[in-house]
């Protein structure tokens, strides 16, 4: 388990500069849909509903913001030099993500990957309802069948199960 010290955020100006044109690149406009990669990106980051925290110790400051998650709308945790495969931090997602569910926690991680690695946590509950707007518009319709179940339809799934989980506590 990494210090408190291991964990201080050092947010500096290049990483500020890259969060930038990575939404702008984020807010560029599909050929194929017509909207941006990622519709929702850049009015975020201009509101300041994104938390940026970075730290090698990938986990521990994942597991940290889960616990203290509610003040901002998104949380990018990143790490600098990643150190396990995209594969590996998906799948440590995904686990993560049914563990949610089970547990009946408004609660999702999606994982990224290229020369640094992100894990955004956001709550499921808005990321669902986001995703069926953007379904509405077409924004899924060039996606493979595969891709949908396993990044759209596995989701959809585990929010009905997490919603029941929820329910069923307070029962």
């Amino acid at each position: 388990m990494a210090t408190a010290t291991e964990l201080k955020s050092t947010r500096t100006k290049a990483s500020e500069r890259w969060i930038q044109r990575w939404v702008n690149e984020l807010a560029t406009l599909s050929d194929v849909t017509g909207l941006a990669k990622c519709p929702f990106a850049k009015k975020a980051w201009d509101q300041g509903a994104v938390k940026v925290v970075e730290s090698q110790n990938l986990w521990d400051v994942v597991h940290r913001e889960i616990q203290t998650f509610g003040e901002h709308r998104v949380v990018l945790c990143i790490q600098k030099k990643p150190d396990q495969r995209y594969e590996e931090l998906e799948a440590a997602c995904l686990a993560l993500n049914r563990w949610f569910a089970f547990t009946g926690k408004d609660m999702w991680l999606l994982s990224y990957q290229t020369d640094k690695t992100i894990v955004f946590i956001q709550a499921l509950s808005e990321l669902d309802v986001a995703s069926t707007a953007l379904e509405k518009l077409g924004y899924y319709k060039d996606y493979c069948p595969e891709d949908y179940d396993r990044l759209i339809g596995q989701r959809r799934f585990l929010r009905k199960g997490a919603d029941y989980a929820r329910t069923a506590t307070v029962s």
